[in-house]
């Protein structure tokens, strides 16, 4: 369960679901590995020819994804500052997962986002600036409260700092376009402004995801399934209450909480399809 619990979150974001936005940014790596949570929305017009070979597009898994983002937009705008479970997320992974377990998740990843084909980033990053964030202004737009402070809190961590540092630049220069495309406001990465759009990311953040090659993408989920193994459902179950606080007990929460259960066992088995 651990193994599955990582895989979504890296999937959908955790994540690691890929939604880059790097520049303040600290380093590539953290942004990359945070994407998931600190990202809202996206849309990806695909022309059919690039459907054909898609692990996501025209599946179950799509429509589960696209059911995720309207969930989760209410509750991820009404976030106010996300920091209190960036601490606990971070000492959660310090006290639980060995330190050479966790760098090698963080490595792996490295390695899997330089991998990804460079059409493809370009793919994505097209789709943030000329659909998700079309007409979004960083001066008046929604923010996602503790944002930053989270991807700096990721930076400073010992996992991501044991990235060779010129793995770092090269995960910078590869994102680029698509770090450029996301505005930032004052207090945090700005959101994209709509339910449709939220419903589009998450089926964007995994067609990025997926588009990993096979060798690399295995790579990674060995190293996640030995992290993961390390922490205990009782364990992370300590989690619950920080959540709780950033994301609230309200009914909108309770759907988004089902959306993501209903999605899981399809990144499951898209992940284990796409590395066999």
């Amino acid at each position: 369960m651990a193994l599955k619990k990582a895989l979504v979150a890296l999937c959908l974001g955790s994540a690691a679901a890929f939604n880059p936005r790097a520049k303040a940014q600290v380093k590539a790596a953290s942004k990359q590995l945070a994407a998931g949570v600190l990202a809202v929305a996206a849309a990806l017009p695909v022309a059919p020819a690039l459907a054909a070979d898609s692990l996501v597009l025209g599946t179950p898994l799509e429509e589960k994804l696209a059911a995720f983002g309207a969930a989760s937009y209410p509750v991820v705008n009404s976030i106010t500052d996300a920091g209190a479970l960036a601490d606990k997320f971070i000492e959660f992974i310090d006290a639980k997962v060995k330190p050479a377990d966790a760098s090698a998740v963080v490595n792996k990843a490295v390695d899997g986002l330089l991998a990804i084909p460079d059409g493809k980033v370009s793919e994505y990053a097209g789709v943030l600036k000329q659909v998700v964030y079309k007409g979004v202004s960083p001066s008046s737009c929604v923010t996602l409260g503790g944002s930053e402070a989270f991807a700096q809190k990721l930076q400073n961590s010992a996992a991501v700092k044991s990235v060779p540092s010129s793995k770092i630049d090269d995960l910078q220069k590869k994102f680029k376009p698509a770090n450029s495309a996301v505005p930032v406001g004052k207090n945090g990465i700005c959101l994209p402004g709509s339910v449709e759009a939220s419903e589009k990311l998450w089926v964007a953040q995994a067609e990025l995801t997926f588009s990993m090659p096979k060798a690399e993408g295995a790579a990674l989920v060995s190293a996640v399934k030995t992290a993961g193994a390390q922490a205990t459902r009782s364990s992370i179950a300590t989690l619950v209450p920080a959540a709780e606080a950033v994301f609230s007990k309200s009914g909108e929460a309770i759907k988004m909480a089902a959306a993501g259960k209903a999605v899981e066992p399809l990144v499951i088995s898209t992940a284990n399809a796409a590395t066999k």
